[in-house]
């Protein structure tokens, strides 16, 4: 089958965390290629605006997946000091062993009650 590297971001909003598949990434030359590429985007690989202006901690937690924190500090009108905002990825690589395609939705039957 082929090769990918996937890129899950965690958004927390208010305690409510949730990680959510934001890259599938295709990668021909099999699985040393892809294990290559994932390492390459857990060192590049962004969300967010000002990329350049993001602090970046990585670590490899197997030899085919990595976790990333990305951080930025922001200062909020009438703080006194800046906040610190974090966003985390995990990047892994995965052989893709199945590949089924949805079965096309129908549109609702009309009933007596729908005109």
């Amino acid at each position: 089958m082929s090769w990918y590297v996937l890129v899950e971001a965690n958004e927390s909003y208010s305690g409510d965390d949730r990680w959510e598949l934001v890259a599938k990434v295709p990668v021909d030359g099999g699985r040393e290629a892809a294990v290559a590429h994932a390492e390459e985007m857990s060192q590049t690989y962004t969300r967010g605006t000002a990329p350049e202006r993001q602090g970046r901690l990585v670590f490899r937690t197997s030899p085919t997946s990595w976790l990333v924190e990305l951080s930025r500090s922001v200062w909020y009108d009438g703080s006194r000091t800046p906040t610190t905002l974090t966003r985390h990825l995990r990047i892994s690589v995965a052989e893709l062993l199945l590949a089924r395609e949805p079965v096309p939705a129908e549109p609702p039957k009309k009933s007596r009650l729908r005109r």
